[in-house]
Order: structure tokens, then sequence, then C-alpha cells
């Protein structure tokens, strides 16, 4: 079993998406997958089509099963066969609580190791904000993506992210690889960066693997707005199906340079 996280410390850059996409992937393998919402807005639900279960029952969400008023499959939710999510409501809260109790740090500590008698694979999806719960996440990780959109701002973020590791003594060796998103051969400012990037990575984090880039999809938007997977086999109008059949293509081929 292996714990994977996908973080940045700038929103937007795609992590809930590749590691949804990921999620998939291992699931469709046959493999047992759990993916940990830390995100309040829940958005990895939109990737399945799924949103109505963000709010569609008050008591299953990770803060009831903290607070022992939930048992461990009672805050399951099956988005795809072999898949699962967890969600979250209010991080904030949940957070204050690991910062002023310490044994909420083992509670937390006891349920991902329980999930993982379970799951072959549990993938945790953060949002860019910090705090505790981030935190005590991370440190538990097996492996982390950090993944960077290849303009200014996403530059800055992965240097905002390696400054965070530093700063809450979060191991950097935890970083196994780093994404770099939005990678386009006719434009100059992804080039730019992604030489960037490279430079950067080379020097805060030489033990990651630079990923080879992926490249910017309109599709992607196309299939969530349907609640489409790239992984699903719901066929679409052709010029969506061939684009779909595209993204899909580019990301198996990256998928085989990640072992966790």
């Amino acid at each position: 079993m292996a714990v994977v996280s996908t973080f940045c410390k700038k929103g937007g850059v795609g992590k809930t998406t590749f590691i949804g996409y990921l999620a998939h992937y291992y699931a469709t393998t046959g493999k047992k997958v759990l993916i940990l919402s830390v995100d309040d807005q829940n958005s990895v639900f939109k990737l399945f089509g799924e949103e109505d279960k963000i709010f569609e029952v008050g008591d299953n969400y990770l803060e009831f099963l903290m607070a022992g008023h939930a048992e461990l499959g009672d805050v399951l939710i099956e988005v795809r066969e072999n898949l699962y999510i967890i969600k979250t409501l209010n991080t904030d809260k949940l957070s204050m609580k690991l910062t002023l109790e310490r044994a909420q740090e083992k509670t937390l500590n006891y349920i991902i190791k329980q999930y993982s008698t379970f799951f072959d694979y549990i993938f945790i999806d953060f949002p860019p904000s910090s705090s505790r719960l981030t935190e005590v996440l991370l440190d538990m990780s097996d492996g982390i993506i950090v993944v960077v959109g290849l303009d200014s701002l996403g530059l800055n973020g992965f240097i905002n992210t390696i400054q965070y590791f530093v700063d809450n003594d979060i191991d950097l060796n935890n970083i196994k690889y780093i994404l770099p998103n939005g990678y386009s051969v006719n434009r100059r400012a992804p080039r730019i960066s992604l030489e960037t990037l490279q430079t950067q990575a080379k020097e805060f984090t030489p033990n990651a693997t630079v990923l080879p880039p992926l490249k910017e999809k309109a599709i992607i938007k196309n299939i969530q707005a349907e609640g489409v997977s790239v992984f699903d086999d719901k066929p679409l109008p052709r010029y969506d199906q061939d684009a779909k059949d595209g993204l899909k293509k580019d990301l198996l081929e990256l998928f085989t340079y990640i072992k966790m």
C-alpha cells in the first residue's frame, strides 16, 4: 500500500485533475483505490460527475470519522468501480483540533493505517493553502508529486512549495516527482518555464524526478463538464472523442514513469 499526495502552493495547476485520473487509472487495473479530499470544495467529485454527492449526506465527512461519530465504511463514497472518495467539511476547524489536541494526530494516523489494510493506494488531494492538516498528511505520505504550472506564477508556486517544506520541517526527499503542466511546443513562455523548473528542481529537489511535461489540453474542461473521466468508456462526439483518446494516450505514457 502507498500513500501518495499531489501538492503545490499554487491553485489551478491541475493537482486535482491529475490525481483523479491517476487514481481512476489504477482502479481500472483492479487496484482498490481511495482518494482523500482535503479540500473543502471537494472538487475531485466533479471529475466523475458526482458533485451531487458532496452535500448528499451530513455525516459522511472525515471530520465525523475523526470525532468517532462514524465508522470507516460510513464515509467512503464510491464514484467508480474500485474507486472511493472521502470528503472533508471544514479543514480549518480540523486543523485547529490537530494543533490544540495532539491525540487527534494519532487518531488520523490510525485511520490512515486502517484504510491501508483495505486499499492498494491512498491518494491525497490538497488545496494550495497551508494548514496543520496538510503538514500532518504530507508527513504521512510515502511519496509526493508536486504539480507545477508552466508560467511565472506556477514557478513561484514551486519555490513557495519548497519554502513551505523547509519552514515546516517536511522532508524534501518525500517529493518523488515533479509534474510540469500546461506545456505547449508553440509557445515561448512554457518552454522557458520548463527549462527554469528543471534547473530549480536539480538545485532544490535533486532526488526528485522531473516528469515529461503534460501538454495543455482544452478537452479536459469539456469532458469534466460532461462528468466523464478520461478513463471512462462513455462515447463522446467524434471531435471530443479523438481529443479524449489523445489525452488518455499521453497520460498512460506519463504514468509509466511513476513508480510508487
